[in-house]
C-alpha cells in the first residue's frame, strides 16, 4: 500500500546573520507513510487551466496532514509544492 515516505515542515526559524541575511531552518516530520501515483491525463488538464504543472499525486493518511504548503520526498530529497488536496469520501486519507 504505501510504496515511499515524506517529510512534513512543522516549524521554521528564521535567525538573521552579521550580513543581515536572513536564514530560514524549517524542522520536519520525517517518516509519513505515503503512496506515489502517477499522474493521468486529467489532472495535468486541470493543473494546466489552474496555471501550474503537476509531477506527482502523493497520497497519505488525513491525520499526518497538517497543512502544509511543500513536503519532501525522503528518498530523493526532491521538495514538490502542495497545490491541492483532496479527501476520499469515507477515507482517512
Amino acid at each position: 500500500m504505501w510504496n515511499r515516505s515524506i517529510s512534513l515542515p512543522v516549524k521554521k526559524t528564521t535567525t538573521q546573520n552579521a550580513d543581515g541575511l536572513l536564514n530560514e531552518k524549517w524542522e520536519f516530520v520525517k517518516g509519513i507513510p505515503a503512496s506515489f501515483k502517477d499522474t493521468t491525463r486529467a489532472d495535468e488538464t486541470l493543473a494546466n487551466q489552474c496555471g501550474y504543472g503537476v509531477d506527482v499525486i502523493v497520497e497519505i493518511m488525513a491525520c499526518n496532514y497538517n497543512q502544509a504548503s511543500f513536503f519532501v520526498d525522503e528518498a530523493t530529497g526532491q521538495t514538490y509544492d502542495i497545490r491541492r488536496t483532496h479527501w476520499k469520501e469515507r477515507s482517512m486519507r
